[in-house]
């Protein structure tokens, strides 16, 4: 029987519709150069997004670039949501991004491009079946923010925030990448449920100390993205150079993609023994390093920094708790990923609006 199965185009069409919006975007800044058109064609382009990727998920399961029952592309109800919520982000970012563009200091054709660009892997992300396109998917959403945060021309806060968060996310992506070869040294494979079925099956390989360190290595790179004490140092200082508009991108949309992507290895791939007091842990400092800090702050931008540091512990908690119950059912393991879900969703939205509050008292700041 042959491995090699056709391509499930309809499955990949939110991925078109994201990757073409990037490319319709150029198009229309090089050819008509009207930073107005620029930026509709970009909100045309998230609003398709959605629904193409509601429509696609109400019509069941789709799977494509599989080698026997291994998938690396699984669109089901838990992508077209992330993929909805990423593209109605983008939406969001675009829609308070007036100010900004303008003000003249940042080039309308490539802000829409990069933020098409980024929508592209979070809609990628929530698909992803192997730790391979997971971490492909989550750099295409996190490399344009770099180029984002340091876009505005003559601000200095702005390089140096883009430096930093540069210089930490190749950090963070060296260490799950690490994390991830010794996955495959250890089990064989990179497809996340065929990994966690390895892992299950073999106790002598969970208990390998190669394990361990490369279970801790992808954990930690992934903590990296979702601002977890103690690898929050980065979050304020981006947020507060950034522009209030890609500061709220960064604090919605790639802290999604950093939640998405560390529910899916922690849910499929992992085991709980070990993720289970390392999530726990996170969830605790996180919390209480976030909230603490956060009553000092004076400035808005670096408050909601520190409140998103802070979120970042809730939605770890559940996790943290599931992993270490290992005796749970699997409802009640699936009703806790459920829950951190819903509580993310709601977080994003909610810190969208408070960003966007914060661009209509002060717009010259934009």
């Amino acid at each position: 029987m042959s491995l090699v199965q056709s391509v499930d185009n309809v499955a990949l069409l939110p991925a078109y519709l994201a990757a073409g919006t990037a490319v319709l975007v150029l198009l229309v800044d090089l050819l008509v150069a009207r930073p107005r058109v620029t930026a509709a064609v970009a909100a045309l382009g998230a609003a398709g997004t959605a629904v193409g990727a509601g429509l696609v998920g109400a019509a069941g399961t789709r799977r494509t670039f599989c080698v026997g029952d291994d998938c690396s592309w699984v669109w089901n109800g838990r992508a077209a949501l992330v993929a909805v919520v990423v593209a109605l982000l983008t939406l969001g970012v675009l829609a308070i991004s007036g100010p900004l563009l303008r003000a003249g200091r940042t080039p309308p054709g490539e802000y829409c491009f990069l933020l098409a660009c980024a929508m592209t892997g979070g809609v990628v992300l929530g698909a992803a079946g192997d730790l391979i396109t997971l971490i492909v998917a989550l750099e295409t959403l996190t490399l344009p923010l770099y180029v984002l945060v340091g876009l505005r021309r003559g601000s200095l806060a702005g390089a140096e925030a883009a430096v930093t968060f540069f210089v930490v996310s190749v950090v963070a992506t060296t260490v799950t990448l690490l994390g991830a070869a010794l996955l495959y040294a250890v089990a064989g494979t990179l497809h996340l449920d065929r990994l966690g079925a390895t892992l299950a099956a073999r106790d002598d390989l969970t208990a390998l100390p190669l394990t361990t360190v490369a279970v801790a290595l992808v954990v930690a790179g992934l903590a990296f993205k979702v601002a977890a004490v103690p690898f929050h140092a980065w979050a304020p200082a981006t947020y507060d150079g950034a522009p209030l508009p890609v500061a709220a991108y960064l604090s919605t949309a790639s802290k999604l993609g950093g939640v998405v992507a560390l529910l899916a290895v922690v849910q499929r791939a992992l085991p709980g023994e070990v993720t289970g007091p390392v999530l726990a842990a996170l969830a605790v400092l996180t919390m209480t390093v976030g909230n603490l800090v956060a009553l000092r702050q004076r400035r808005t931008v670096r408050l909601l920094a520190w409140s998103s540091v802070a979120q970042a512990g809730y939605i770890l908690a559940p996790l943290g708790a599931l992993a270490l119950a290992a005796g749970r059912t699997a409802d009640a393991r699936a009703g806790a990923y459920a829950a951190a879900v819903a509580y993310t969703v709601f977080f994003v939205l909610l810190e969208l609006a408070a960003f966007a509050a914060v661009v209509a008292l002060r717009p010259a700041d934009g």
